[in-house]
């Protein structure tokens, strides 16, 4: 069975891909292959907005349920591509069903880092990524009154919000001497740590799980201090791998991800790759990279699918990011890696401002701190790419920043 159009991959990257290819090839057949039994969502709310009632489980979907039928898109929901062969253009399901591709897309996206310890697969120790895991954690809420939180990123800070919202105990364990350390700078990290304590989270710093063990129907969980946290549920968040098993099998260049130039296309001229997977020329800050964003993998994905059907566009975007712990919100754009130098503007102290993030004297990135709709302020300062004093800078700040 030919298809002009395959994607491997039934998330966000995979779905704005259709998008994309739509914008120039209103005809071309398309198959998706989705692994969950659910169409492409939205992830975020799973850990920020569904858990606080700012939004409803049927407004997770990308598209509604009519949009796959109308733009002749076969969705198989429940189904992996386990094999490609690029020379013959050929692509296999669990099933053993072959199918022939013009352009092939992967956006299989990642899948949790495990927590490789001794008891690493005791009985109520989850992982957090899917709408399945958010169903999962729902359905055992009326079931246990404490959670461990292991890992102080992302996923682990709106978890642990999350779940002290609903009213449960939380302890929050990450090895670093603050939550977010590879973003946010020491006296903000600090901050925030302290934040979460005062909302009632147990937040354990400079800490390490090494072992788990079931005890009578509880878990305990042991640290590298010799300290231990009993619980009834444990929730892992240490990152993501790029889920990379099918390019690594067909020989296509794999680093940080798939590599992909700036059209998102693989070391294969028929092969693209977008969204969390791909490891991308970055253009406005001229560096390779993979970025696991929901707005990236929206952006990529559409750019990734336009340029299957012929667009022939590179990769220009600067992508956003955000989240909200508890009362605080911020957005993010560009390089917001602590081990720049950063330089906050404050209007009212590690409460609301904006953060640069510089590499001699130029802004590489952007952090607004509960500071709003200054996201295409932020990206147009990135891309003039120029030294600035720190009184130049902190003048270019919108008055409403």
């Amino acid at each position: 069975m030919h298809y002009p159009y395959v994607i491997v991959g039934g998330g966000l990257a995979g779905a704005s891909a259709i998008e994309g290819i739509r914008a120039h090839d209103k005809d071309g057949a398309i198959l998706m292959f989705a692994r969950e039994n659910f169409s492409p969502y939205h992830r975020p709310p799973l850990s920020k907005d569904l858990w606080f009632g700012k939004k409803k489980r049927d407004e997770l979907p990308v598209h509604p349920e009519n949009f796959y039928r109308e733009n002749k898109v076969e969705l198989a929901l429940r189904r992996e591509a386990v094999e490609i062969d690029p020379r013959k253009h050929a692509v296999w399901d669990d099933r053993g069903t072959e199918y022939s591709y013009g352009k092939l897309l992967l956006a299989t996206g990642g899948r949790p880092r495990a927590l490789i310890v001794e008891g690493g697969e005791v009985e109520g120790i989850h992982y957090y990524r899917y709408l399945e895991d958010y169903l999962l954690l729902e359905s055992r809420l009326p079931h246990f009154q404490h959670a461990l939180v292991v890992g102080g990123g992302f996923i682990g800070l709106e978890l642990a919000a999350a779940l002290r919202h609903k009213g449960k105990d939380v302890t929050l364990v990450y090895p670093e001497e603050y939550p977010l350390r590879r973003v946010l700078p020491r006296d903000l990290g600090l901050f925030v740590a302290d934040y979460y304590r005062q909302q009632g989270v147990e937040a354990i710093s400079g800490e390490k799980v090494i072992a788990f063990q079931a005890r009578g129907g509880d878990i305990m969980a042991f640290t590298e201090g010799r300290n231990s946290v009993t619980t009834q549920i444990a929730l892992v968040g240490v990152g993501i791998e790029p889920t990379t098993d099918l390019a690594d099998a067909a020989g296509l260049d794999v680093g940080n991800g798939i590599e992909v130039d700036e059209y998102a296309r693989t070391s294969d001229a028929d092969i693209y790759a977008a969204g969390d997977v791909a490891e991308f020329p970055y253009l406005a800050l001229d560096v390779r990279t993979r970025i696991e964003h929901w707005d990236h993998a929206i952006q990529h994905g559409r750019a990734a699918g336009a340029n299957m059907a012929g667009a022939n566009h590179p990769y220009t975007t600067l992508p956003m990011f955000y989240s909200d712990f508890f009362d605080l919100g911020w957005e993010a754009v560009g390089d917001v890696d602590s081990s720049l130098t950063v330089e906050p503007v404050w209007k009212e102290p590690l409460r609301q401002g904006v953060l640069f993030y510089l590499r001699d004297d130029v802004v590489r990135g952007v952090l607004l701190w509960n500071a709003w709709g200054l996201v295409d302020w932020a990206r147009g300062l990135i891309r003039e790419a120029k030294p600035m004093t720190s009184a130049e800078r902190a003048a270019r700040i919108p008055s409403e920043g």
